[in-house]
């Protein structure tokens, strides 16, 4: 028996180890979320949904507001505004210093797919990863790793896994794919079709949502001024969120009054490019960073 265990330790402590390094090798390859639960905590943040997510980078805020900013959004499923959200949020917040808040909203984020749109316990982002993650700044998380990466172990090598996404150390998600005219309308014409056939008619206004986007502002206004900027989508998304919401602004009037300021900038769809009519392009992306980071700039500052 004992000679039995000494042969085992000797093949199982390398695969252990090698299993070790890999994760600490995990790196914005690994998947589109990684990174975001494997970093410090954070002074200050972009906050939202995969429009968020993709479209706005720090690196920008940076050249134009001289301010480190981190990308903490995700997506429609997995962070819309409520519980589980708001309390990444405050797990990922650095209190100690003033920072700089920006966080993106439209109707989607506001909404439910439940009966009872504000049946919390019924939410879907409780059984993500955001829910399931205790930690959100552990490197490596090994949490997250077990419960929630569904790839290779090869994945985890840096620059093994090129699938046309890279999750930036500052949490920006580039994803590179075709973008010629067949490609993107291709893909547009999908992501339309699933939003209108099968999301726009189950989803409801939630009251409870728009609390915890108040709450969110009410959480960081004391660290910072907090801004918030609805981004743009092509044409037919935006007529299709009319439908779904057509009093958006009026809804969340108190949050905008809570905040530092609201730019609206979904009247301008037209004058960018996307990768599915829903998500900012890299380079459509960095216009528009540029453009609320300027926007910040001009606005007054509050005492």
């Amino acid at each position: 028996m004992r000679r039995f265990l000494i042969q085992f330790s000797v093949f199982l402590v390398p695969v252990v180890s090698f299993v070790l390094l890999l994760c600490f090798m995990a790196d914005g390859h690994v998947d589109a979320f990684y990174v975001r639960m494997a970093t410090p905590t954070q002074k200050s943040l972009i906050l939202g949904t995969s429009r968020a997510a993709q479209g706005l980078q720090p690196r920008v805020f940076k050249e134009e507001l001289n301010q480190e900013i981190f990308n903490f959004a995700f997506t429609v499923s997995h962070s819309p505004f409520g519980k589980v959200y708001y309390e990444a949020i405050q797990k990922k917040h650095l209190r100690e210093e003033e920072g700089l808040f920006v966080i993106a909203v439209d109707p989607w984020s506001l909404v439910s797919w439940c009966e009872d749109p504000n049946a919390v316990e019924d939410f879907r982002e409780n059984i993500l990863c955001l829910h399931r993650t205790r930690n959100v700044t552990a490197h490596p998380n090994w949490h997250y790793l077990y419960d929630n990466f569904s790839g290779k172990l090869k994945d985890l090598v840096p620059y093994l896994n090129r699938d046309g996404m890279y999750l930036h150390p500052d949490g920006w998600l580039e994803i590179d794919i075709p973008m010629d005219s067949a490609s993107v309308a291709l893909r547009t014409k999908k992501k339309l079709t699933v939003y209108r056939n099968e999301n726009l008619p189950k989803v409801k206004f939630s009251t409870l949502r728009l609390s915890y986007l108040e709450k969110t502002i009410e959480y960081l206004k004391p660290f910072g001024p907090v801004y918030l900027v609805r981004l743009p989508v092509c044409r037919e998304f935006t007529v299709m969120e009319e439908e779904l919401m057509p009093d958006f602004d009026l809804k969340i009037k108190a949050a905008i009054t809570a905040s530092n300021g609201y730019l609206n900038l979904s009247e301008q769809g037209d004058d960018y490019q996307y990768t599915d009519g829903n998500h900012l392009h890299k380079d459509s992306g960095m216009r528009v960073s540029k453009l609320i980071a300027q926007w910040i700039k001009a606005q007054p500052q509050q005492p």
